[in-house]
């Protein structure tokens, strides 16, 4: 088995690992208003060990880097994806979701 390594730059927050795989992929695939306000996504860091929700990620190339300015927390996205990513929690039976924040997610599984 070979290992698989990747690095993410996200905006989101973490839910429960426990959380029913097939419920999440029925919200994720019922967003009605995704055209207009943005898509969330899901990603797993390990073997399924930690589970995140996010509204916006791109991927930080092998050596190389990604910056994380003062311009990333004002932009005007961030009320929307704030409220998308809340939605989508809520369906799930996460309603004390916690705040969104800029994530780098490094996954080696």
């Amino acid at each position: 088995m070979g290992l698989y390594h990747s690095v993410y730059r996200a905006y989101g927050f973490e839910i429960p690992a426990t959380t029913d795989f097939e419920h999440l992929d029925a919200v994720l695939a019922d967003q009605p208003d995704s055209e207009r306000l943005g898509r969330v996504e899901h990603t797993f860091l390990g073997d399924f060990e930690q589970l995140f929700l996010v509204a916006e990620s791109s991927e930080i190339e092998a050596n190389g880097f990604a910056r994380i300015t003062a311009a990333d927390f004002t932009r005007y996205e961030i009320p929307v994806w704030t409220t998308v990513l809340h939605n989508i929690a809520v369906r799930l039976g996460h309603e004390l979701d916690p705040e969104p924040a800029w994530l780098v997610l490094h996954d080696h599984s």
